[in-house]
C-alpha cells in the first residue's frame, strides 16, 4: 500500500516558509548551519552560538569561523572526513570531535551534514548540517575505557571505582538537572523582556486559581498596554520599541510584590497576577503602577502612559470569562480617554 506523505505545513509565499524555518532554528537547542558553496557563507543558527556560549552573531559567517573552533587534535581527522565526503569518496558525512566554546573550554559535538545541491561540474553548491551536544556521552565513554584499562593494570580497587562512579553519577544528575532547569527558563521566558511569557502566565493563573479555590483566599488580575504605542514605532523605530517594552517590564517588575505574577500578554500588553489581593486592592496597586509609569522617563526625553483593566476571579469562574471580564475592562479604559484604571467585576 502506498502511503501519502504528511504535510505539516503549507506556505503561500517562501517569506512565509522562511519566517516559519528561522522560528524553529531559533528554537532548536543544538546547532545548525547551511554553506553556500558558491559564495563560501555559512548561516549558522541561533542554537549553534548558544550551544557554545558565544553571542548570537558573533562571527563571520563563513567556513574560516567553523574550522578556528575545531580541536587542534581533530582538525585533521575532521577535514579528511570533510573532503573525502565532498568529493564523494564517501557517502555519510558524520564526525565526532571538539569545538571550542566562549570560555575557553571544548565541547564535544556530533557534526552530520548532506549535499543538497550540486554545480554544474559535479562542486558542491549548497550543504546542511547540524552539531549535536554529545559531550556528556563523551565523556562518560572515555572515563569508563580509563577506568577499564587502571583495573586491568590493578591500579585501582573495585570499592574505589564504585565510589568514583556513584560521584560522578551525583554530578551528572545535578548538570542533568542543571540543563533542565535552563530549559525551562527559556520555555517559560518571554525574550524581548525577560519577564514571563504568555505559556508561564497561563501556567501560574491555573495554579492561582487553584489555590483560591482550595484556600478560599482572594485573587484578582490586572491587564494593562502602552497607549498609542504604535506611534513610538513609528516615530522612533522598532529599535526604540523594543527598548521601551524592555524597560517599562524592568520598571514594573521592580514594583510589584515578589508573590505577584507578571508576564507580556503579546505586542505591547502586559497581565498581572495579584495574589491574595481583592478588587479594591488590585484597583490601588494598578493605579500606583499607572501614576509612576506617566512619570517615569523611560527613554531619554520619551514618557509613555498605560491603561489598565482589573477584575477579580470569583469562585468556580472559568478563565475564559475571567479574561473576557478582563478585556472589557481594559477596552472600556482606552473608550475612556486611556491612562487610566477601569474596574469590572
Amino acid at each position: 500500500m502506498t502511503m501519502t506523505p504528511v504535510e505539516t505545513y503549507r506556505h503561500r509565499s517562501v517569506e512565509e516558509a522562511d519566517k516559519t524555518l528561522n522560528a524553529i532554528l531559533d528554537l532548536v537547542l543544538e546547532g545548525t548551519w547551511d554553506w553556500n558553496g558558491v559564495t563560501g557563507e555559512v548561516v549558522r543558527s541561533p542554537g549553534w552560538y548558544r550551544m557554545l556560549g558565544y553571542d548570537v552573531g558573533a562571527f563571520n559567517q563563513d567556513v574560516f569561523t567553523w574550522e578556528r573552533v575545531i580541536h587542534p587534535d581533530d582538525y585533521d581527522r575532521v577535514m579528511n572526513d570533510f573532503e573525502s565526503y565532498i568529493s564523494g569518496k564517501i557517502d555519510r558525512y558524520c564526525v565526532d570531535y571538539r569545538c571550542r566554546k566562549a570560555d575557553g573550554g571544548y565541547l564535544w559535538i556530533t557534526d552530520q551534514a548532506k549535499v543538497v545541491e550540486y554545480n554544474d561540474d559535479g562542486s558542491v553548491s549548497r550543504m546542511i548540517g547540524a552539531h549535536m551536544n554529545i559531550h556528556d556521552r563523551k565523556v562518560a565513554e572515555m572515563e569508563l575505557l580509563e577506568q577499564n584499562k587502571l583495573l586491568k593494570e590493578g591500579n585501582v580497587t573495585l570499592e574505589k571505582l564504585i565510589s568514583k562512579k556513584a560521584e560522578e553519577l551525583e554530578k551528572r544528575n545535578a548538570e542533568l538537572n542543571e540543563k533542565i532547569t535552563e530549559i525551562e527558563n527559556i520555555s517559560n521566558t518571554d525574550s524581548l523582556t525577560g519577564i514571563a511569557n504568555r505559556k508561564k502566565f497561563e501556567e501560574e493563573l491555573v495554579k492561582e486559581k487553584s489555590r483560591s479555590d482550595r484556600y478560599n483566599h482572594s485573587l484578582s488580575l490586572a491587564i494593562f498596554d502602552i497607549d498609542f504605542f504604535k506611534r513610538i514605532n513609528d516615530s522612533f523605530g522598532h529599535k526604540v520599541g523594543d527598548r521601551v517594552l524592555n524597560k517599562l517590564a524592568r520598571f514594573v517588575a521592580e514594583n510589584i510584590r515578589d508573590i505577584d505574577v507578571f508576564a507580556r500578554w503579546g505586542g505591547e500588553e502586559f497581565v498581572l497576577i495579584f495574589p491574595g489581593i481583592a478588587i479594591d486592592g488590585a484597583v490601588s496597586c494598578a493605579e500606583k503602577l499607572r501614576s509612576m509609569i506617566s512619570q517615569h522617563e523611560i527613554e531619554p526625553g520619551l514618557y509613555v502612559t498605560c491603561s489598565f483593566g482589573v477584575t477579580e476571579y470569583r469562585k468556580g469562574e472559568s478563565i475564559d470569562d475571567l479574561f473576557t471580564t478582563i478585556d472589557n475592562a481594559l477596552y472600556e479604559a482606552k473608550h475612556a480617554g486611556r491612562n487610566r484604571v477601569e474596574r469590572l467585576e
